[in-house]
């Protein structure tokens, strides 16, 4: 039709290790009116998870690896089963006559089988497969507009709802922010015959809280909160382009340079049982300032 378009898939393997599976797909787009259309779609899928290439970051703490597979041809696992589908909504528009466009989108996951990456217990890292719930929801909208001639404003929030089931409960999967804020500012002079001109970039970041891994089996001194505070970064950057084949910026990152002081636990006894570097939820190096050129042969 000519407002309606789909692409359906069906694929079908056969593998060494996942056996014969069927993955049909299908994406939908309608446009009712002009430059505003949604988006729809649905799949399903399957994967090998690589435990350890995944997770190395895991093994530099002093917690047990427990692999409790049940026979599976993937490092004793099963394969990662799920069903996804999502749908979205854009509108491109023109105000005072300057472009725009807002757009919307919601897409969910929800796994029949998961490795399951379980490290509440803070002596221990448990890999199994899923028994249970486990889904992740993300929804995000965005606005991007150009407020002044050369000056655009990128603007977007977002939230992520990821659950699994672990040995304590279903609960929210460590590290992961729920709400995140995006805001970018970038301006850019008229060129001028010989490509001369500024460019000026700035970008803003926010972070909600984050749950962290239990350590309350920990002594005192080792433990930490059940949740990190949310933070804010900055980044801006300066070009000048001298030429259609020169450049020189300058800019900085995490201009407000916050930093996680705590990053390693146990930090003062590295062979101890309490010895962990797992839990980093922000930056561990501050602010960073650079500069440069760009030549063009």
């Amino acid at each position: 039709m000519e407002k309606l378009s789909l692409t359906a898939g069906a694929r079908f393997d056969t593998h060494n290790r996942l056996g014969n599976f069927f993955t049909p797909r299908l994406h939908v787009r309608y446009t009712p009116w002009e430059n505003g259309s949604f988006r729809g779609s649905f799949g399903l899928g399957r994967r090998a998870a690589n435990i350890f290439a995944e997770n190395q970051r895991m093994f530099a703490s002093s917690r047990t690896i427990q692999l409790n597979g049940n026979g599976g041809n993937i490092y004793g696992f099963d394969a990662e089963k799920a069903v996804n589908f999502g749908f979205g909504f854009i509108q491109k528009f023109n105000l005072f006559e300057r472009p725009g466009d807002f757009s919307m989108d919601f897409y969910r996951t929800d796994f029949e089988n998961q490795i399951v990456v379980d490290w509440e217990n803070p002596r221990e890292v448990t890999f199994s497969n899923l028994e249970g719930d486990s889904y992740a929801n993300s929804f995000q909208v965005e606005l991007n507009y150009e407020v002044l001639p050369k000056l655009e404003v990128r603007t977007a929030y977002k939230y992520y709802d990821v659950k699994a089931e672990y040995q304590t409960g279903l609960l929210q999967k460590p590290l992961q922010a729920k709400h995140r804020f995006f805001t970018n500012l970038g301006y850019t002079t008229q060129p001028k015959e010989n490509g001369a001109q500024w460019r000026f970039d700035y970008t803003f970041n926010l972070l909600g809280e984050q749950r962290l891994p239990s350590t309350a089996a920990n002594p005192a001194e080792y433990q930490l909160g059940e949740y990190a505070d949310g933070y804010s970064l900055m980044n801006a950057q300066v070009t000048k382009v001298f030429s259609n084949t020169f450049e020189v910026y300058v800019g900085g990152e995490n201009l407000t340079n916050f930093r996680q002081y705590n990053a390693i636990l146990g930090a003062d006894d590295p062979f101890g049982n309490y010895f962990d570097t797992t839990i980093v939820y922000a930056p561990i190096f501050g602010r960073m300032l650079y500069m440069g050129f760009r030549f063009k042969i």
